[in-house]
């Protein structure tokens, strides 16, 4: 299935950005697209909503500030300025009381939901977008390498990679991933296939040193997200889905529901499904070097075309677009 990409010129000029945490990659990337971005702004004035074409506010805002969300939903209202949510810890919400889920179902106080997963049925909007994750192409690139480089089998130090949180003890969302990563580690050993399984909280690595595990691995795995507890099956795409390939990796994931809009399966992407098949996968790539890097320089090649941020940034400001053509502003 082909990624749809928007290349028109968006008419957003002014949005106010109330997430938490500072510029995601995501309004980093809209900044560079020419947006005038302002953190913030819970209580705008007039002449401010006069020039604002649109809000992004989180998603737990939502769910812990709804009366201060209410407010300035009515304030933006006034103006249809639409309220904008980009969430990336469905299906499972981190957690969250199923009873506050339902009542911001009711309640619509979101104009325009985006989500990295839409397979769970709720609609927290009227207008929702599947909007996945994407490369941070500034930390996640071949650094200096050709594709071509990464085709010399010499270069490997190790056969099968992971990095990211295994601490199942102290975060049970991770439980899950921490107890299948034990259990492969101790069947690669048995087959003498050498890997490297790194819990970044225990050891950090730095966009550099992830590029180079990543380049010095034939086969990069990924499994489980902490925001899918509770769930059997996976469903939205881990940013590493997007980061190894851009660094010119290989990557084997398990089974991903929204896989299928993001690559073609087969030539782009590759995935297996529980243990026994993860190992009998590993098997056949380590046999099969060249196959795992003809998936790797089409999943590059992908990615650069319409998995980045400036790409994601693109298709929520066309969104955006398309929204306030729909609900035009009242002079």
């Amino acid at each position: 299935m082909t990624t749809a990409v928007s290349t028109a010129v968006s008419t957003v000029r002014v949005i106010l950005d109330n997430a938490p945490k500072g510029p995601t990659p995501l309004i980093s990337a809209i900044e560079a697209l020419g947006v005038e971005v302002l953190r913030g702004v819970w209580q705008p004035d007039e002449a401010l909503l006069a020039r604002t074409d649109a809000c992004l506010v989180s998603f737990y805002d939502c769910l812990k500030r709804p009366l201060e969300v209410w407010r300035l939903k009515r304030a933006l209202a006034r103006h249809a300025i639409p309220l904008v949510v980009w969430n990336r810890d469905a299906p499972g919400y981190m957690n969250k009381a199923r009873w506050r889920l339902a009542l911001l179902e009711r309640a619509k106080l979101i104009d325009l939901y985006a989500s990295h997963a839409l397979a769970d049925g709720r609609r927290f909007a009227h207008t929702q977008l599947l909007l996945q994750n994407a490369a941070q192409t500034d930390a996640h690139n071949l650094a200096g390498l050709r594709l071509a480089d990464l085709d010399d089998p010499t270069r490997y130090r190790y056969d099968v990679g992971f990095f990211g949180t295994l601490d199942g003890e102290t975060y049970k969302e991770y439980r899950a991933r921490a107890q299948f990563f034990l259990a492969l580690a101790q069947r690669l050993a048995g087959l003498g296939i050498t890997h490297t399984f790194i819990d970044t909280r225990q050891t950090p690595l730095s966009p550099a040193e992830q590029r180079d595990l990543i380049q010095r691995t034939r086969i990069n795995l990924n499994f489980g997200a902490g925001c899918e507890y509770g769930y059997a099956l996976g469903h939205g795409l881990p940013e590493r889905c997007f980061g190894v390939p851009a660094c010119g990796g290989f990557l084997l994931s398990d089974r991903r529901l929204h896989a299928a809009e993001a690559f073609e399966a087969g030539s782009e992407w590759s995935e297996f499904e529980g243990l026994d098949q993860a190992l009998a996968r590993i098997r056949h790539f380590l046999d099969r070097f060249g196959e795992a890097r003809a998936v790797a320089a089409k999943a590059y090649a992908r990615v650069m075309r319409a998995h980045t941020y400036r790409h994601r940034a693109g298709e929520i400001l066309a969104a955006i677009d398309a929204w306030r053509a729909a609900h035009p502003r009242v002079a």
